[in-house]
């Protein structure tokens, strides 16, 4: 990538407005940059953008999407992603090397794995041309019922949530892309999903320091380049009926900025989030996160929507409700992130990729966990293995073509054969797939779900048991899976489903890989975190 012929302004050169605009990130549609959008970055000077999913097709598209956002930016613009590994990569195309997710990684007991994986993350990034990650996610993950977090945790540890969260700062710093420490001051013990609903965390301040703040506290010591907000309401950080961490002065200015000490940026989790713009409208819930503390409003959806972000700045300036000198603090900060990322020369396009992809693979290798096995395990026979067609790709719902496990299982001396059912239907075809598994000597039923499983995969899954006792249940995501089956005889995690995770897999439901994977969280009534039938 060509380096930025760009550079920064002074403060005193901006307008107010600009200035307001400079607090603002923004997404954009598509894979290519259309005519409408190229003119929406040139005549708003936006702190820069935010890439998804759908602006990728392959590596040389975004790198040229990347280009053409340099282009028409009138100031240097900061290039962000939201690229956690597992079941967060927005970057899911062949040229990438797949990161295990926060909790695989942790499953591996050693910080160094969470390290070098994001490491190999900030360099394929970087080279991509990404200034800033929003990742690591270190909220710790005590609530079995949460339905956003989960796997992108490290565990329900305090303790090993912040070791693996540094760790992970440390890595991307080193592979060239800033980190961002993810949902201040906590989002894992939320039974609700911010995108759709306001949660909050009822604990006293002393248990938010002893478990929420810790991995926090922690990404500050290795002086993390930007820290997240959440948009959940924390009553003994401010006592505030309906007042996210991300609008609430006590919890940013207060606890982050006076008692934490945290001199980073601070950036605000998307404003099209329902938790906050479907109570408080968008420019005004901009307006309320800088008077809180935030230092970069992210922006996302429609044009006007962002348009109004700024224009709803601009006014709160010129009405005296926030001061010019206000903005300038938040931009300071801003710019000497855009000094030490985007203002300098981009890495080189190329990487040892081989050399990616096996350390990937080994770190991969370490996370697979064998929670029980009655003498069901290694598979011999007959098996029917069946899995889901279609995944989801993140928490948003974008999906993803489930891959295949049998080609993993495959040279093991076993009769294959594999059936696939649709992740989505209400009614999957149950009986057909119960007469299936009946035949088979021993059925391996892979599924995925958040915190627990959805109703037609639950129903599935009960047919299935009820007509061959001996099933292996692969859960492709959250641990909680068993709480739904308790009785199955045999249980084993791979907490992803990219290729590497279903190789690991595949070897050790053949016995051709000893599983070391440890549980980072305790299923409750059933085993406590540190669990596996490891040697």
């Amino acid at each position: 990538m060509k380096p930025s012929t760009l550079t920064l302004p002074e403060l005193s050169q901006l307008t107010i407005e600009q200035k307001a605009a400079q607090m603002v990130m923004i997404d954009i549609p598509g894979t290519k940059m259309a005519a409408h959008v190229r003119e929406h970055l040139s005549q708003t000077p936006w702190n820069g953008v935010i890439l998804f999913a759908k602006n990728t097709q392959n590596r040389a598209q975004v790198v040229e999407l990347v280009e053409e956002i340099h282009a028409a930016s009138p100031i240097q613009p900061l290039i962000s992603v939201d690229q956690e590994g597992g079941l967060v990569d927005r970057f899911r195309f062949p040229e990438m090397t797949l990161s295990p997710g926060c909790m695989a990684l942790a499953a591996t007991g050693d910080p160094g794995c969470t390290r070098e994986a994001h490491r190999i993350m900030g360099i394929e990034l970087r080279s991509l041309g990404m200034h800033l990650d929003f990742a690591p996610c270190v909220d710790v993950n005590v609530n079995p019922q949460n339905p956003i977090i989960g796997v992108r945790s490290f565990g329900e540890d305090p303790v090993r949530v912040a070791k693996h969260g540094a760790a992970a700062v440390e890595g991307l710093r080193a592979g060239g892309v800033g980190a961002t420490a993810k949902h201040f001051p906590g989002h894992g013990d939320t039974d609700r999903d911010s995108h759709i609903a306001l949660p909050t965390v009822s604990h006293s301040r002393e248990r938010l320091e002893a478990v929420e703040l810790l991995p926090f506290r922690a990404a500050i010591e290795r002086q993390v380049e930007a820290i997240m907000t959440a948009h959940v309401t924390f009553p003994a950080i401010d006592p505030r009926e309906g007042i996210p961490a991300t609008l609430s002065r006590a919890a940013l200015e207060g606890l982050l900025r006076g008692e934490m000490g945290y001199e980073g940026v601070i950036v605000t989790d998307s404003m099209a989030m329902k938790a906050v713009a479907d109570r408080f409208g968008v420019a005004e819930a901009a307006v309320m996160s800088v008077e809180a503390g935030a230092d970069l409003v992210l922006a996302c959806g429609p044009i006007e929507n962002q348009l109004e972000t700024v224009r709803g700045l601009v006014e709160a300036v010129k009405s005296g409700r926030l001061s010019q000198e206000r903005l300038d603090q938040s931009l300071r900060r801003l710019f000497e992130l855009k000094r030490r990322y985007a203002a300098r020369p981009e890495q080189t396009l190329t990487y040892d990729r081989k050399a990616h992809e096996s350390s990937m693979r080994r770190t991969v290798e370490r996370s697979v966990t064998l929670v029980r096995n009655q003498g069901i395990l290694p598979l011999t026979g007959r098996v029917l293995v069946l899995m889901p067609d279609m995944l989801p790709l993140t928490p948003l719902g974008e999906m993803d073509r489930g891959e295949s496990l049998r080609p993993y299982l495959e040279g093991a001396d076993l009769e294959l054969s594999e059936e696939r059912y649709h992740f989505s239907t209400e009614s999957p075809p149950i009986g057909p797939l119960a007469e299936k598994a009946a035949a088979a000597g021993t059925v391996v039923l892979a599924v995925y779900g958040r915190d627990r499983l959805p109703d037609a995969q639950r129903d599935l899954a009960e047919a299935v048991l009820r007509a061959n006792p001996r099933t292996v249940l692969v859960s492709l995501s959250s641990p909680y899976l068993l709480l739904d089956l308790p009785h199955v005889p045999a249980y084993v995690l791979s907490y992803n489903y990219t290729p590497y995770s279903l190789e690991m897999l595949g070897r050790v439901l053949t016995g051709r890989l000893k599983p070391t994977g440890r549980l980072p969280v305790g299923i409750p009534g059933h085993y406590p975190a540190g669990h596996g039938l490891a040697d």
